[in-house]
Parts: structure tokens; C-alpha cells; sequence
């Protein structure tokens, strides 16, 4: 029984940790990404040519934006607006006996 969870645990920990190793979410000097805060405000703008994204976030009164332009289906948004590659998984199939 242990051996059918143990796949699914080490798939799930890898994509985590591409995730958040991925290039323009580690590199703050990726020209893709525009970013500002002034007090509450939190603004991300993305643009790689394919996708382009504005992401806005007001901390006073919890109000979240996103107008996204293009195909953004490479893209996952995270947290704050810092844009994250999407990473294609392979489905699991537990044999039935």
C-alpha cells in the first residue's frame, strides 16, 4: 500500500521545488517582469512577447487585479503576481488488482 503514495509525494515535491526555482521567478533582473510597491500597492507588470499581464494588489482592502493580453497558458501566476512556468505532469496509474 505505501508503494502507490510514494510516486505521487516525490511528483508533487519536484514540482514544487521547479517551481519555485524557475528562472523568472529566481531572477530579479529578468527583463520580463516590471514590478513596484508604494505603500499598500503592489503592481507587477509581465511581458515576454507571447503573454503580457498587469497584476495589481491593494493590501489595505484586499483588492486583486489581473488583466492578462495574448496566450498566457505557459504561464501560472503566483503569489504577488511573480509569474511561474507551468510544468506539465505526468498522470499517475495505479494498477488494479
Amino acid at each position: 500500500m505505501k508503494a502507490k503514495f510514494v510516486l505521487p509525494l516525490v511528483s508533487c515535491a519536484l514540482a514544487t521545488a521547479l517551481l519555485t526555482s524557475s528562472a523568472s521567478a529566481a531572477d530579479p533582473q529578468n527583463p520580463y517582469i516590471h514590478r513596484e510597491t508604494s505603500g499598500s500597492w503592489t503592481n507587477v507588470e509581465f511581458n515576454d512577447g507571447i503573454c503580457h499581464y498587469y497584476y495589481s494588489f491593494n493590501a489595505y482592502d484586499q483588492n486583486t487585479k489581473l488583466n492578462r493580453y495574448g496566450d498566457c497558458s505557459h504561464i501560472v501566476i503566483g503569489p504577488n503576481g511573480q509569474p511561474m512556468r507551468r510544468i506539465a505532469e505526468a498522470p499517475v496509474v495505479v494498477p488494479m488488482r
